[in-house]
């Protein structure tokens, strides 16, 4: 992982320029890091990616947002995406800090 990678994977506090630099990345970048954040915002953004690579990121990070994992799980295009997040979201229902 590159400097930058890096330091976005430490974040806890974002600002819109952190997001803004975030989604001008390459898609792999933006893969990696939809695996790793805990920006909500932005994991709403990435899992509208064009890219099945990021949204399938998104599905796999326990961070993201209920509704999204949601939405993925049932509109998304790509089936792996959909099965992944289907998968994250029965490990969530199982874990006692999570609620929908």
């Amino acid at each position: 992982m590159d400097d930058t990678l890096q330091s976005y994977s430490l974040k806890t506090v974002w600002t819109p320029w952190d997001e803004a630099d975030v989604l001008k990345m390459n898609h792999e970048f933006r893969a990696e890091l939809a695996k790793i954040i805990n920006c909500e915002g932005l994991l709403i953004d990435l899992s509208m990616d064009q890219h099945a690579e990021v949204r399938l990121a998104v599905a796999q990070n326990g961070q993201t947002p209920f509704q999204t994992l949601k939405r993925l799980s049932e509109e998304d295009l790509c089936i792996t995406v959909k099965d992944t997040a289907k998968d994250t979201l029965s490990n969530l229902s199982i874990m006692p800090n999570h609620s929908p």
